[in-house]
Formats: structure tokens, sequence, C-alpha cells
């Protein structure tokens, strides 16, 4: 008979062992059910902007109803009660989703058409190509009401200057509705603007006439201050090193040269450019730290008054003013919910930094607008943020004291820092792969170096500098703000020469990035050893992200046939004959570098009739714009592309997408590696969606 005693148990104790240690796990992680919920919310998000077909308006509050009275019903159940409550939050992230999907319906425009266009401006910005200004329509041509968008974005001739917000303003110009992605499974403009409540983009043909300057309202008060404080930072600082102070401190970004930014970019620093969580919680953490030193300098303060609270509750102001100030964009605005909700903890007591204020921080954000779940910033801010506060938790902050009286604090903040950029950079590379399909291979090294320098000297420099501003004496600490600003440029320089800087990827499908967020979560979220069970799979996918083995596609064609691309031999060859943005789009999709300094990229022969180009392994592709060529692309051509109708003997191309599979709009992409050609059209990735508009494809 065998000794069950000597080997270590009884019959069944190997599923009773299992069932402790599950029991083990679930009691060590039961205080962080919580920090799920914000997950399953997105989650509902995510599930409502992937449906093919826009569902009826009641679906998600009538799910989320049945939910709740299901719940009611069982509520004596734990079991039910754990099941129920994670579909509920689901359920009522896919309901806000679709309620702010219906709170923003607005008119788009339906065709593209020239007209005189009279409105309010909202917004001004500056570009490369000239000012653009956001315009509330009053007149749009003969538009009708019921077709009229209620906002248009308009980029004025670079010889006019657009009138401050509020003016009232007419101008003829060309207007389309809100262009499709350049490619499948791209950036979505439509849904976008959509969401911006802009129906309609344009250029225009003649001078803007301003009618009457109006009311400034709050908004265009608040635009021209900034305009204000960006002009007196770049008069005290010129060229890179101005425009950057202004992109810190009043979020004005327009005037930083291209080679700044793709030095920044290429160099992994480029987070900088834009006023996020790090910029927030700097100047917040300075104004913080400076109130509570001036009340600390009186003792009967310091021993009666809570300076903690007092000094967080004057941060709170400082920071909402950098808000308005910095005009309020969708990072800012993140960053700040952020900083407050961590602030608010301070002054009513609470632990300042926890997952458990990530989350609702994270909650808050998605339940206000549910379309910024979907955008690389949200997921890049909360990716860091998430690991630095699990990195955090597992007090390693706290393990290296200050040693020395002199240099001992200073040297364990510089060391904290250099930990907190490598977790950081560490997060967000394989985010940076998927959205951006390149990596800064010495970004983690370069952040170290570069996040210590903004932090230490930048930012502290920055806030004293708005600080000064109503005195006139913000030149005191601009100069050596500039002086750091000097320093991270030139580190990015270094680096963007630096052989290998960089590594292009082609475009990943979007499963892999949500397996490695999944693991992600499952690693940051949850306590004890079963965490480290996502690590391989978390490896796995970045490593699958860093290998890239997708191929890109053979072929793409522009929205409306307007241009198209080959990609053959590690190269894209258009026939467009610059490389405009949507070139770029498909160049760093496919995992191609663009060479600095290259000259455009199109290598297709071009008369007034069309393109063509002879590609190794692919064949002779023709793009034609004329019924006069069609004769002899019919003859010569593998691949024909044409928005002309195509006549019924055209024999020799073995792919043609002629007008019916052009006439639907939005982008194609098409494999030439297998037997049968595949073919993406992005209208059907986009769906029937209140801002894509029907599908309409036909076959040739």
């Amino acid at each position: 008979m065998r000794d069950w005693t000597a080997s270590g148990g009884v019959p069944g104790s190997g599923y009773r062992g299992a069932r402790r240690r599950l029991a083990g796990v679930l009691a060590e992680n039961r205080s962080r059910a919580g920090l799920w919920l914000p997950v399953a919310f997105g989650a509902g998000i995510f599930g409502y902007f992937d449906l093919s077909s826009e569902p009826p308006l009641w679906v998600g509050p009538g799910l989320l109803g049945f939910l709740v009275s299901l719940l009611l019903a069982t509520r004596r159940s734990m079991i039910s009660i754990s099941c129920l409550i994670p579909l509920l939050a689901v359920a009522a992230g896919f309901s806000a989703a679709q309620i702010r999907t219906w709170q923003v319906a607005a008119p788009v425009l339906k065709r593209e058409t020239a007209a005189s266009l009279t409105g309010m401006v909202e917004d001004v910005r500056v570009t490369s190509r000239g000012e653009r200004v956001i315009v509330r329509v009053e007149r749009l041509g003969r538009v009708g009401p019921e077709d009229r968008p209620g906002r248009v974005r308009l980029l004025l001739l670079k010889r006019d200057r657009a009138p401050p917000a509020g003016s009232r303003i007419t101008v003829f110009g060309r207007f389309s509705p809100p262009p499709p992605p350049v490619a499948p499974h791209a950036y979505d403009f439509q849904r976008v603007l959509y969401f911006g409540g802009i129906g309609a983009v344009g250029f225009a043909l003649g001078l803007v006439t301003v009618e009457e300057a109006g009311e400034v309202p709050l908004s265009g008060r608040l635009s021209a201050l900034r305009s204000e404080l960006s002009k007196r930072i770049r008069s005290r600082l010129p060229g890179d090193t101005g425009a950057l102070a202004a992109a810190l401190l009043v979020g004005d970004r327009d005037h930083i040269s291209e080679s700044a930014t793709a030095a920044m970019r290429d160099a992994g620093i480029a987070h900088l450019l834009a006023i996020s969580g790090l910029h927030m919680g700097l100047v917040a953490g300075c104004v913080f730290f400076f109130i509570r030193l001036l009340l600390s300098l009186h003792p009967e303060i310091a021993l009666r008054w809570p300076t903690r609270r007092l000094a967080a509750s004057g941060a709170i102001l400082f920071a909402t003013a950098y808000l308005l100030v910095s005009g309020a964009s969708v990072p800012t605005q993140r960053a700040y919910v952020m900083t407050l909700v961590v602030l608010i903890g301070v002054v009513i007591g609470r632990r300042a930094i926890s997952m458990r204020l990530i989350a609702s921080a994270a909650a808050i954000i998605m339940a206000a607008r549910p379309e910024y779940v979907l955008g690389a910033s949200f997921q890049l801010s909360f990716a860091a943020v998430i690991c630095l506060v699990a990195v955090y938790e597992t007090g390693l902050w706290s393990r290296y004291p200050a040693r020395g009286r002199l240099f001992g604090g200073f040297a364990r903040h510089v060391g904290l820092l250099a930990l907190s950029s490598l977790v950081a950079s560490s997060a967000t590379m394989p985010l940076a792969l998927y959205h951006f399909q390149k990596a800064a291979l010495y970004g983690v090294a370069t952040n170290m170096l570069a996040v210590p320098a903004a932090s230490l000297w930048i930012m502290p420099f920055g806030a004293a500098a708005l600080f000064l501003m109503p005195f006139g004496l913000e030149g005191l600490a601009l100069v050596p703000m500039g002086l750091g600003i000097d320093a991270v440029l030139h580190l990015a320089g270094v680096v963007q020469d630096w052989p290998y800087a960089t590594h292009a990827v082609a475009a990943a499908p979007g499963w892999v990035i949500g397996l490695a967020a999944c693991s992600g979560l499952w690693l940051c979220l949850l306590r004890g050893r079963v965490r480290f069970g996502a690590v391989p799979l978390l490896v796995l996918c970045i490593g699958v992200l860093v290998a890239s083995p997708w191929v890109p596609p053979t072929l793409i064609v522009a929205d409306r046939a307007k241009k198209i691309g080959v990609f053959s031999e590690m190269r894209m060859i258009s026939t467009s004959r610059h490389a405009g943005f949507a070139i770029g789009v498909w160049r760093r999709r496919a995992g191609v570098l663009e060479a600095r300094g290259e000259a455009s990229p199109s290598k297709f022969h071009c008369d007034s009739l069309g393109c063509a180009v002879d590609a190794p392994r692919i064949g002779s592709v023709a793009w034609s714009t004329d019924a006069q060529s069609l004769a002899e692309d019919c003859q010569r051509a593998d691949i024909l592309v044409t928005r002309v109708r195509i006549p019924d003997d055209c024999p020799m191309p073995r792919l043609i997408l002629g007008p019916k599979q052009i006439r639907a709009g939005g982008s194609i992409a098409i494999w030439l590696d297998q037997p049968v050609p595949k073919v993406v059209y992005s209208r059907e990735i986009q769906g029937n969606r209140p801002w894509s508009g029907a599908v309409t494809r036909g076959r040739n």
C-alpha cells in the first residue's frame, strides 16, 4: 500500500493544492479588482468603434439596463456579481461611446464644391503651408441648412493673414468632405474631424474679407494671449530654441522647424514637444514645492497650517491657468486630469501616487471623451504612467535612500529620473512600433539624459518664466531655460546622426498590440508571482513587432485614384511628383525609412494621359487618366488603374481597378504575392458609420 503521507499529500491533494493557490491569488488581488473596471470600460469603447455598422441608439443603454436588472435580481450570488460587474463596465463603455457619437452628430459636406463661405473664426493656427482657421459656418454657397456643416477647417493663402478669433469673415474657397484614410487601417481623419465637429475641409481661392470684428469669445481671448506670450518668448530666444520654449510653455508648436522635429523624433524624445503629463506634472510640482517652501519659512505657519494641502491647492490653480494658456489640447487635457486627481489626493490626505488614482483619471477621461481611447497619445501616456506606478509600488524608490548631505539627495533624484525614463521608454516602445512603424533605438539612453535635463533645469526655469511674465522679468528665467533647450537639441542632433538610430517596421495587425496591452496590464495590475506569467507573452509580442514579419501591400491606390504607389525592392514608387503626406504614410507603413534630403519618390514615367512603370517581379503598372491611353494600356499593362470607363476588349491586365471600384471612395491596398490577389478597401474597414458613410462597391 502506497504511503500518501510520505509522498506529501493524500489523494486529490494536487487539485486541493491548486484550489488553495487560486484562493491565495484571489485573496492577494482582491483589493485590486476595481482596477480592472476601467480596462473593461475601455474594452467596451473599443468594441463599439470596431463595429462595421452603426447599431441603433437603444442598444447600448438597453444592454446596460438589462445587466443592471439582472444584477439586482441575482445580487445574493457572489458568482453572479463577479461576472456581471465586469460586463456592466463593458456595456457602460459601449454606451458612453454610442451616446458621444450621437451627441456630436452634425452635417458633413456631401460633395466637393467651390463656394463663398461666411462665418466666425474660432481658432487660428500657423502651418508650413500658411495660416489655418476653424470657422463656424453661417453660409456656404447654395448648401442648404440641413446639409451645411457646422464648422469648417480652412487653409488660407500664404500671402494672407488670418483675422483674430471672433471675427466674422467671408472668403471664396474650394471645400470637400473630410478625407478618408490614405491607406487601409491608417489614421482615420474622418472619425477625428467628426468628433471635432468639423464637417468640411478646404483651402481659400481668394483673400479673406473681414466683415466685422465682433465680440471675441473667451477661447479667442485665450488664443490671442497665447500668441502674444509665444511672441515674447521667441523674441527672447531666437530660432528653434525659442520655438521649443514656446511649445513647452504655451503649447505653440507652429514655429518649430522640420529639422528640429525630425531630430527629436529620431532620437526618441519627440514627446517633449507636446505638453503632456511630464510637463504638467513638472510645472505643478515646481509650484507645489515653491509654495510649500515659502510657507515653511515662517515657523508658526509651518507648525500650525496644513502647508502640504495649501501648496497642493495653489498647484491646482496654477495647473488650471497653464491648461488654459497652453490651448487645452487633447494631451494637455488628459495630463491636467491626471495631475488634478493626484493633487486632489494630496488635499484630501490620500496617497498621491497610486494605481487607483490613475484608474480614476482614466475612467474620467474615457467617460467624457470615449474617442480619445483610440488615439496614440492616450495609449502612450497611460502605458508610461501605469508602468511607472507599478514600479513605484514595488518599493524600488525607497530602497536607495540618499547618502551624504550635499550630493546624496541630488544623486538619488537624478538616478530615479533616469530609472523613470528607462521604464517609460520601454513601456511605450511597442505602441510606438504599432502606431508610427518606427522606433528610436537609442531612445532609452537619450531619454535618460533629456528627461532629467527637462525635469531639473528646463521646466523649473520655464515655470519661473511664466510666473515672472506679468512683471516683464521673464528674461531672467528664459535665458537659462534656453541653455537647457540648446543642450537637448544638440543631443538630439548627435543621436540622429548615429548609425541605426531608428528601426522601421511594417504596419502590424491590431491583435498583436492588443495581446501586448493585455499582457502588460496583467503584469502591472496584479500582485504576487502570478503577474510574471504574462512576461513570456509580452516578450513574444514585442519580438514580433520588432521582427515585423508582415508583408506590405504591393499596390496602394489613394482616394478616387488621385495617385497610386507601388512597393518594389524595398522602395515606394509613386505617381506623385512630390513626397506629400500620403506618400509619407505609405512609405512608413511599408517599413521604408526615408533618407534625409532624398528627392521625390516618383519613378513613374508620366505624360498628360497618365503614368506607367515597370516594376521588378510585378510587371507593368499603368495609371490612366484619359480614354486615349486606355487602348495602349490594355495591350501592355499587367495592372491597370483608371477612373475612365474600361472598354470591353481589354485582355492584357491581370488586375483592373476601374470606375466601379474607385467610385465608392477611400483607399485600396492590394497584395500580389499570392495566386489570387488580396484586395482591401478602407471603406470596408471603416464600415457604415456616421463619420464614414455607406460602403458602395461594385465589380468592374
